[in-house]
């Protein structure tokens, strides 16, 4: 038995038939399929009852309500494969789709993250679109975060991994947009947390390959922590980010630097991804001063901005106000326009 699925499973009796009968229809059958029922007061109890009953491969975990993370940390513990991967219960994947990434397991055995292409927010009438990559393999988390531009898609749902690398990583219990902050500590980009007792001698590279084979469908829920994020949830996108943020060498004071041109290089070679990301971090910050009107305190992002600046100079426009014009007045202007823009 090579692969260990893990679903949570909570309130999706409309949409489970659909995730597990992707899973049952795929050609490739060396799994366990591992249900982790995380207190759900609806019928998903009973359903998952009813198909381990009918096929020796499923197994079912019933538990107290305590999230997402913490049902995939359960199903995690139970998990037998030298794979893991997991798919939400209001999502699917595309026929065929285990055995052509199988194959590429075999065909590169030394991969520890297997990333596929990913059709998202499936329903969505804007935002409908598929993310596919260019085979590549990857043993630096930096060049992989920007190269393919990681921080877009910090999916737990679109990956493989070899069950080992959570050892000691766990998904945050309680913490809205948990991928946000995992997948970097599983890709080698932030330290984990758990067991920081480490060995003398460092571990080897993780090896992260991106493929153009299989499809993970990903159905947009108008009702999720994505769509309906408020201002706690928004705060926990933005530690999250922050982390990696902070990891890129870039964030931080002058004794934070001291690594610097070991990924000045891999940084400037990546400059516009580099850019897209430290925007991507700013939007966020000035959403939570939109919804709050707080001020998070000493944002990394300010030092990122003004290093990149000192070493090229910057092409985003919105960039280069933040670092005209601060930190706050951004943020005010910001929230004015939007007062403006939602006016009736």
């Amino acid at each position: 038995m090579k692969l260990s699925i893990i679903i949570p499973v909570y309130r999706a009796e409309d949409t489970l038939e659909r995730c597990i009968g992707s899973i049952l229809q795929q050609s490739f059958t060396s799994y366990e399929l591992i249900l982790v029922d995380d207190g759900s007061p609806d019928a998903c109890p009973q359903l998952c009852d009813e198909y381990a009953r009918k096929d020796s491969r499923i197994h079912v975990i019933h538990k107290e309500n305590g999230g997402l993370s913490d049902a995939r940390n359960v199903g995690i513990k139970r998990a037998k494969g030298l794979y893991i991967t997991f798919i939400d219960s209001d999502d699917a994947i595309g026929e065929n789709t285990l055995q052509q990434l199988m194959e590429e397991l075999y065909q590169h055995p030394d991969v520890d993250i297997l990333e596929y292409p990913i059709m998202e927010r499936i329903g969505h009438p804007h935002r409908e679109k598929l993310l596919s990559f260019a085979p590549k393999t990857y043993q630096n988390a930096i060049e992989y975060w920007l190269a393919e531009k990681g921080y877009h898609h910090t999916y737990a749902c679109n990956k493989i991994f070899r069950r080992s690398l959570f050892q000691n990583i766990e998904f945050p219990k309680g913490k809205s947009f948990e991928d946000v902050w995992t997948i970097p500590k599983l890709i080698g980009l932030t330290e984990t947390e758990i067991n920081p007792n480490r060995a003398a001698a460092p571990p080897p590279p993780l090896k992260i390959r991106v493929t153009d084979v299989g499809k993970y469908l990903y159905y947009w829920n108008p009702h999720g922590i994505t769509s309906q994020a408020k201002y706690p949830d928004l705060l926990q996108l933005y530690l999250g980010q922050r982390q990696a943020l902070i990891k890129l060498k870039i964030a931080g004071k002058e004794e934070m630097k001291l690594q610097m041109e070991a990924i000045e290089e891999i940084l400037l070679k990546y400059q516009p991804s580099l850019e897209d990301f430290l925007t991507q971090h700013l939007n966020v910050l000035l959403d939570l001063y939109d919804l709050s009107g707080r001020y998070e305190p000493d944002p990394p992002l300010i030092h990122a901005v003004k290093w990149l600046e000192g070493k090229t100079g910057i092409h985003s426009f919105k960039l280069k106000l933040f670092n005209i014009l601060g930190y706050h007045s951004l943020c005010k202007i910001n929230h004015l326009i939007h007062r403006i823009y939602r006016r009736p």
